[in-house]
C-alpha cells in the first residue's frame, strides 16, 4: 500500500514512520490531499487566466484606437480648439462649451460656458403612502437651482504624451462669473374644496410647511409652474482640476476631466425651506469633451 504526496510515491514503511512522527494527522487526509490540491491549483489557473485576459483587455483597450496615429512628423502645433462636454457634479448634471486659443506649447487660455442644475445634500424624494397612484417629489424643498456659468481658464501642461499615443495630463484652473437661476417648487395639494370632509381636489401650490403637511402632499407639480416666479441671484466662481486627454489625433479632443469648483453668491440662494440664503456652493465633478483643434489664420 502506497500514499501519493504530491507527484512522489512514499513506502509503507515511510509513511508510517511520517504519520507517527505527526500524531495530529488523520490518515484520511493522506488520500484527500492530493485532490484537495489539485482542485485548488484548477481554481488558481482559471483565477490567474481571467485576472490575464482582464489586463490584456484594459491594456489592448488603452492602447488601439481605429484612427489614424500621428507621428513626430506629422506634429503640428494648432492654436485653436471647441468642445462640448457633459458635467456630473456631486450636486447635479449640466452641459458645457469651450473655446481655446494656445498660448505657448505649456499653455492655453479657455473660454467656457456651462448650464448646470444645482440640488441640497438634504433633499431626499418622498412619496404619499396614504394616497393610491401618488407622485414622488422632494419634502421641504423651496427652489429648483441652476446656474448659468461663464469663465476663463488656463490649462498647463504636465505631462506630454508620446507620438505613439497615451495620456496627455493638464492642471486647469480659474473663475468667472455665474447667474444663478431660482425657480419655485410647486406641488400638488389634496385641498378640501367642500369644507366638510366629502369634496377634495389636487391643486398646485408652492410649497409652504406652515400649511402643508406630508399627508396633504399628493407629488410634484409639472416643471412649468413657478417659471414666471423666476428669481437671478448673481454670483463668482473658482475652479481647478486635472484634465487628461487620450486619444490618437492631435486635430481631435478627447478629454476626462476632474476637479472641485465652488460658486458663491453673495446675496443667497434658498433650495431647502429650512436653508435659507445659502451662499457658497462646493462641489466636486467629473466631465466629458469631445471637440476638434485647428489653426486659424
Amino acid at each position: 500500500m502506497c500514499c501519493i504526496w504530491g507527484n512522489s510515491k512514499i513506502s509503507k514503511r515511510k509513511q508510517i514512520l511520517i504519520l507517527h512522527s505527526i500524531p495530529a494527522l488523520n490518515l484520511s487526509l493522506c488520500y484527500r490531499f492530493p485532490a484537495f490540491l489539485y482542485l485548488r491549483m484548477k481554481r488558481f489557473e482559471k483565477i490567474l487566466f481571467l485576472f490575464l485576459l482582464v489586463s490584456i483587455s484594459f491594456s489592448s483597450f488603452a492602447q488601439f484606437d481605429t484612427e489614424f496615429q500621428d507621428t513626430l512628423e506629422n506634429k503640428i502645433l494648432y492654436n485653436q480648439q471647441k468642445s462640448y462636454g457633459v458635467v456630473l457634479h456631486s450636486l447635479g448634471i449640466g452641459l458645457n462649451y469651450r473655446s481655446g486659443k494656445r498660448l505657448s506649447i505649456f499653455k492655453t487660455r479657455v473660454l467656457e460656458f456651462e448650464f448646470v442644475s444645482m440640488k441640497s445634500y438634504k433633499q431626499v424624494k418622498m412619496i404619499n403612502l396614504y394616497v393610491l397612484n401618488s407622485k414622488r417629489y422632494v419634502y421641504g424643498k423651496s427652489n429648483d437651482a441652476f446656474f448659468l456659468r461663464a469663465g476663463v481658464f488656463w490649462k498647463k501642461l504636465l505631462n506630454r504624451k508620446p507620438y505613439w499615443g497615451g495620456v496627455e495630463l493638464r492642471f486647469i484652473y480659474g473663475g468667472g462669473l455665474i447667474v444663478g437661476i431660482a425657480k419655485p417648487y410647486y406641488l400638488y395639494i389634496i385641498t378640501d374644496i367642500s369644507g366638510t370632509g366629502e369634496t377634495f381636489s389636487i391643486i398646485p401650490e408652492r410649497y409652504d410647511p406652515t400649511k402643508h403637511s406630508n399627508t396633504d402632499i399628493y407629488g410634484k407639480a409639472p416643471f412649468s409652474k413657478g417659471i414666471n416666479e423666476i428669481t437671478i441671484h448673481p454670483g463668482l466662481l473658482l475652479k481647478a482640476g486635472l484634465n487628461f486627454e487620450f486619444g490618437t489625433q492631435s486635430t481631435k479632443i478627447k478629454a476626462l476631466e476632474i476637479g472641485a469648483a465652488i460658486d458663491i453668491l453673495p446675496s443667497g440662494l434658498t433650495i431647502m425651506y429650512y436653508e435659507t440664503d445659502q451662499i457658497f456652493f462646493p462641489t466636486l465633478y467629473l466631465s466629458i469633451s469631445l471637440g476638434k483643434r485647428f489653426n486659424k489664420y
